[in-house]
């Protein structure tokens, strides 16, 4: 997940700060969330105000993430069994990986679709009033996965599993090494991956007086992908760490991988993510038959698949266009 500093930034003439920590950090912003769900096997689902422990349902909803109210839906069918029964781990585990999922793809709405409105303020009050809604459904679901970690460390069922959760919730932080490095020994194979990619992710981002350090980034982030071969998002971040370190002809080969892999209909949008980021990589590295070569097999899918979101716009924090360095972060 993204990290966004929130510190300084205003609403209007409220100041949001460090004491919003996690339940803020990724997303200052959402928008909810009209995507188009056309596939032609499929109708538009209207998630049920009841609860309803259908999971069968939620799967089917967990598998379109181009379609966030479905995925919101699902991730709510997984926590309403969790909380219905508090004493099963495997259904706290289930409903801790669904709503990660949830949010993770709120975090490309966020960064994608709504960056035009992010900025050092907001002071447009119709521009405000939208933001409401999409800010209290991320901190909702922020506010449910440590709600779902502390219920399992309440009742004292520690799990490596649980570790990598509670990382989460601090975050890319020097506080969530110790946990992430107690994940990676342990290298739960349901996992696959994730705790690697997510240490790698803090030694590439904090500074070396903090456990930050490049070369160990690359070399979780390897980890993690000889863990989930397919995992487009772990080839396009590895490349990036390589390009950093000057290992242009290695990060070129890496990043020639995304177009050999076959990805399955629930990971097409991540697919298309990583291939837009791809494609902008490639062209820094002045690999533009690379990057032609990228942006055509997104824009073939995008084609063929025209409920996936687009994906055109990024900008945050004051930083506005497709140049802007978070372009490569998705």
């Amino acid at each position: 997940m993204i990290n966004f500093p929130l510190r300084g930034i205003k609403l209007k003439s409220k100041t949001l700060n460090s004491s919003t920590h996690w339940a803020l950090k990724s997303t200052i912003l959402l928008l909810t969330l009209a995507t188009n769900l056309t596939l032609a096997d499929s109708r538009v689902f209207a998630c049920p105000a009841d609860t309803i422990f259908d999971l069968a349902t939620a799967e089917i909803l967990l598998q379109k993430p181009w379609d966030t109210e479905g995925l919101a839906c699902g991730a709510q069918l997984y926590i309403a069994v969790a909380d219905k029964s508090p004493d099963d781990t495997a259904a706290q585990h289930a409903a801790l990986r669904t709503n990660e999922r949830y949010m993770y793809y709120l975090d490309k709405i966020v960064l994608y679709e709504l960056g035009y409105l992010i900025n050092w303020y907001v002071d447009d009050v119709a521009e405000e009033t939208k933001l409401n809604a999409p800010m209290r459904a991320m901190i909702s679901a922020q506010q449910n996965q440590l709600r779902l970690v502390q219920r399992m460390r309440d009742q004292k069922r520690g799990s490596p599993e649980l570790d990598y959760f509670e990382a989460q919730t601090e975050g890319v932080s020097a506080q969530a090494q110790p946990l992430l490095l107690k994940v990676v020994a342990a290298d739960p194979r349901d996992l696959a991956g994730a705790a690697h990619a997510q240490l790698a992710e803090t030694y590439y981002t904090l500074p070396d007086i903090l456990g930050g350090d490049l070369n160990k980034a690359v070399s979780m982030m390897q980890a993690a992908g000889e863990r989930a071969p397919e995992n487009p998002r772990y080839i396009r971040i590895l490349s990036g760490y390589l390009s950093e370190l000057d290992r242009d002809e290695q990060a070129i080969s890496v990043l020639q991988d995304l177009l050999e892999l076959t990805p399955a209909q629930s990971e097409l949008q991540l697919y298309t993510d990583q291939l837009r980021s791809a494609s902008e990589l490639a062209k820094r590295m002045d690999e533009t038959k690379l990057a032609s070569q990228l942006n055509e097999t997104r824009q073939d899918l995008l084609d063929e698949y025209p409920y996936l979101q687009n994906r055109k716009v990024v900008s945050a924090m004051g930083h506005f266009g497709t140049n802007d360095p978070r372009a490569t972060q998705p």
